[in-house]
């Protein structure tokens, strides 16, 4: 079986062209009609690579060899073994039977009512902070769930939809046996939780929709410099410890990387312990670019507390308004001098309001 052809672009050129890329589509971005294409080409194409996946591997078989995908998927398989056996948190992935096992990963811990964890993007479901995570294990059974692309879950179908990432959620909690849980999604997360609140309402008890945002059309924009890093590559002679850290500190208030270095190197180590590649990055961007129909809140029945911080760069403020508006009867909590990473710069009072300690606005 001859390789693949790969035609080599370079490193710059590749990055030039991720930028430009995104610069041509920004203007779009706002577009619902835009949006529902996206996402109709995107299931569309995934319809065609799970047509073509087979017969590869029916070849590969035939000459004694695994595609690159039955390699990746291998690897990951035995990244997931590895990862249950050191957590101290009860691992789920493995023990159901391929029919009933979702196609990503999670894991759970804690004692009390199951609360679900839903991460933003380019980052899995272990990127959390260890104090906040533990102290919500004091009072819930925490499910978190690496979401296709990142994490233990980079071999997960690909291209999808917000549709689909609702629907690994939903799988997640059957397969854990929770009828309704509180589901906490933080930015992308967010979306992910409103989607699965409406495809999946039985499954969901109540909503804390954190650093996040409606969609398409009635987003407000943020950073575009912010989005257009998240397709970087450390610069020569910087190391990739360095790169993280500078890439996430501007997605905080001004001054938190100061004062607390300690959580962004813990946010550091963690994101540098299995990065998301470009290929991820890039299916879940189009999954948000693709996510549309805000109209569709109005029909949500779940309690609902939508969590802003005041000065969050990539996901402005007025987000979080808009949100707590479209969701009937959604409260709204907005925490003072806290940018996008509210579990890190304000874990304490997120905590609080999940456990239903800080009263929110109408």
């Amino acid at each position: 079986m001859s390789a693949p052809i790969r035609l080599p672009i370079p490193r710059d050129a590749a990055d030039a062209l991720a930028r430009g890329s995104l610069q041509w589509l920004e203007p779009l971005a706002g577009n619902e009609a835009f949006a529902a294409w996206v996402e109709l080409a995107t299931r569309t194409q995934s319809v065609f690579v799970a047509a073509a996946d087979k017969p590869q591997r029916l070849a590969a078989r035939l000459v004694g060899r695994r595609t690159t995908a039955e390699r990746r998927e291998r690897e990951e398989r035995e990244a997931r073994r590895h990862r249950s056996g050191e957590s101290r948190t009860r691992p789920a992935g493995e023990r159901f039977p391929a029919a009933r096992r979702p196609s990503v990963y999670w894991e759970e811990g804690g004692e009390g009512g199951p609360l679900l964890l839903l991460n933003g993007w380019t980052v899995g479901g272990s990127v959390w902070p260890a104090a906040w995570l533990k102290d919500l294990e004091r009072s819930f059974r925490v499910i978190r769930m690496d979401t296709r692309g990142s994490g233990l879950s980079r071999t997960a179908p690909a291209p999808f939809t917000m549709s689909d990432l609702a629907d690994d959620a939903a799988a997640v909690l059957r397969a854990a046996g929770v009828e309704r849980a509180g589901v906490l999604g933080l930015s992308m997360g967010g979306m992910i939780a409103q989607e699965l609140a409406l495809r999946h309402p039985a499954l969901v008890g109540e909503l804390f929709l954190v650093a996040t945002r409606p969609p398409t059309p009635a987003q407000i924009p943020g950073s575009s410099q912010l989005t257009e890093q998240s397709f970087d590559r450390p610069a020569s002679g910087e190391s990739i410890q360095q790169f993280l850290r500078s890439r996430w500190a501007a997605h905080t208030a001004p001054g938190f990387a100061a004062r607390e270095p300690a959580l962004l190197d813990e946010l550091v180590e963690q994101l540098g312990q299995r990065l998301t590649p470009r290929a991820g990055v890039m299916n879940q961007a189009l999954a948000v670019l693709g996510w549309h129909g805000p109209r569709r809140l109005a029909s949500l029945r779940v309690p609902t507390t939508v969590v802003h911080g005041e000065v969050d760069p990539l996901t402005p403020v007025g987000n979080g308004m808009r949100l707590a508006r479209l969701i009937p009867g959604a409260r709204y909590v907005e925490i003072s001098a806290v940018g996008h990473l509210v579990p890190l710069e304000a874990g304490d009072v997120l905590a609080d309001v999940v456990r239903g300690a800080v009263p929110g606005g109408p």
